[in-house]
């Protein structure tokens, strides 16, 4: 029995990731599918935080306690809501504290517990930065309790005693249970971090500001300089001018210089509650129905209309389409480019060269025997003919995970024999019948998955190895332009 595999066909089929939201229902409480867990992978590792634009939440972990309170949509407790923003491209949160037992911190909103301790959050993030090592969190933190008199709508700490000495003391007790996971020059305490590439930050979590503890010294420097947060605008148009103005201001200021925009706001329970800033509501007067626009919809149709950095933006109720408009606006900071021996498999069957934008081609045959032919390639066709398709299949007698890569006709993809010698760089590929010996090394592909840097993020793509020759499927660099050129094998990089 012989096992087909599919290489790239589901995982490249287009999704929301790769796509501009045009309707309110892909700007608000919509994230979407989980599939921007890597968006900065494809992000110079030489960008500093402040040249960059980072999605990202208001009170990140606040799904309970009411319309009044939630500001996010809910995807579990234990923090788990944090995870699934995490994998939907969320890279910024606003994490609120209250001191419990003296020693430890638990998640609030105001006076609601949020259903998840600090732990929660340090080990979910500590568990998806191991998975996506490329990627980096943003995290404000802020101690939420007042530490004398405070409201009914006030949380207070265990014990009201608390000071904000102990709070840091708190603080620096999970930091070091969590070797490696901050950046450390961030979560000291003893001085501001300059503004850091992200090249120095991946895996790591890097501490924005620490606020409410009377210590300015944590976080980074210039983190609230430029920052928008006029949580009780009295209309929702009033936020959003608020809003476009810093946005617009982060697009034209200097890149050295950070821009946190918050577009969340309420003025609940007299005005309008976070959700109706976020998304929108509808308001009928006098018998005149009038649809007023939520921030985050204006907010991506604004991002969709313009490029340049957006800075950090922190929302209430996201959608995917926001969420995607502010990641498109760090393309001018994007890993462009391929390499030729680094191939892209699509859902139509056509292996496509990363360098050269070209697809590989069952080519002329040698003689009237059709045994077999060259292997060459040629612009991809938007609906490929079956010389441009090529699949990978599993043959029943080798145990060493190699493959076929088999022709739409059943002919494997091989290396000239050369009379047993192995060919070296350069030498041009053929089609050729698919021999059933284990020891046919000259037709076994290893196939190593890697990912392919864009704009947005990354895509799957593959480097194909030869069993026999340890050499990469490649192409000419001399015929890479010309219909027809080589399909060859050359010296892996290192």
């Amino acid at each position: 029995m012989t096992v087909c595999v599919a290489l790239g066909a589901a995982l490249l089929t287009p999704t929301a990731a790769g796509a501009a939201g045009s309707t309110n229902e892909d700007a608000y409480r919509n994230l979407g599918q989980a599939d921007r867990a890597e968006w900065m992978w494809g992000i110079a590792s030489d960008t500093p935080l402040s040249a960059m634009s980072i999605p990202g939440t208001h009170d990140t972990l606040a799904i309970h306690g009411g319309a009044m309170v939630q500001t996010q949509e809910d995807y579990g407790d234990s923090a788990n809501t944090l995870m699934a923003q995490l994998d939907r491209g969320i890279r910024a949160i606003d994490i609120r504290v209250r001191v419990t037992e003296n020693k430890y911190f638990t998640v609030h909103h105001s006076a609601y517990y949020q259903k998840a301790n600090f732990d929660d959050v340090l080990t979910k993030a500590q568990d998806f930065l191991r998975k996506h090592p490329k990627e980096a969190i943003v995290m404000r933190l802020r101690a939420e309790c007042p530490y004398d008199g405070g409201g009914v709508a006030d949380c207070a700490n265990d014990p009201k005693s608390v000071t904000p000495a102990r709070v840091q003391e708190i603080f620096a007790g999970y930091r070091d249970r969590y070797p490696g996971l901050f950046y450390a020059d961030a979560a000291s305490g003893t001085r501001r971090a300059k503004v850091p590439t992200l090249g120095q930050v991946r895996g790591k979590v890097v501490l924005g500001s620490f606020d409410n503890v009377e210590n300015d010294n944590y976080g980074i420097e210039g983190f609230d300089d430029h920052k928008e947060d006029h949580w009780a605008a009295s209309t929702v148009p009033e936020k959003w001018g608020y809003v476009k103005d810093n946005i617009n201001r982060a697009i034209a200021g200097s890149p050295g210089d950070l821009y946190l925009t918050y577009s969340s706001a309420s003025t609940a329970p007299l005005g309008h509650l976070p959700s109706q800033y976020a998304g929108g509501y509808r308001s009928v007067q006098g018998g005149v129905t009038t649809e007023v626009l939520g921030v985050n919809y204006q907010l991506m149709k604004h991002l969709n209309g313009r490029s340049g950095r957006a800075g950090i933006v922190m929302m209430d109720f996201p959608g995917w389409g926001v969420v995607n408009a502010i990641i498109d606006h760090n393309a001018d900071n994007a890993v462009k480019g391929g390499n030729r021996m680094i191939w892209l498999v699509n859902g139509n069957k056509t292996y496509v060269n990363s360098l050269h934008n070209r697809c590989m081609v069952r080519g002329p045959e040698f003689d009237s025997s059709k045994t077999g032919g060259l292997v060459t390639q040629r612009e991809c066709q938007s609906t490929p003919p079956s010389s441009h398709q090529w699949g990978a299949e599993k043959p029943s007698y080798d145990g060493k995970g190699h493959f076929w890569i088999k022709a739409s006709n059943g002919k494997c993809l091989t290396v000239p024999y050369n009379n047993g010698t192995p060919p070296g760089s350069g030498t041009q590929l053929f089609w050729w019948d698919c021999e059933t010996r284990w020891f046919s090394g000259s037709q076994m592909w290893n196939i190593i998955p890697t990912k392919l840097a864009t704009a947005t993020g990354s895509r799957p793509a593959y480097t194909f190895i030869n069993n026999w020759t340890g050499q990469c499927l490649s192409m000419d660099p001399a015929t890479a332009a010309a219909a027809g050129g080589k399909v060859t094998q050359e010296t892996c990089p290192k």
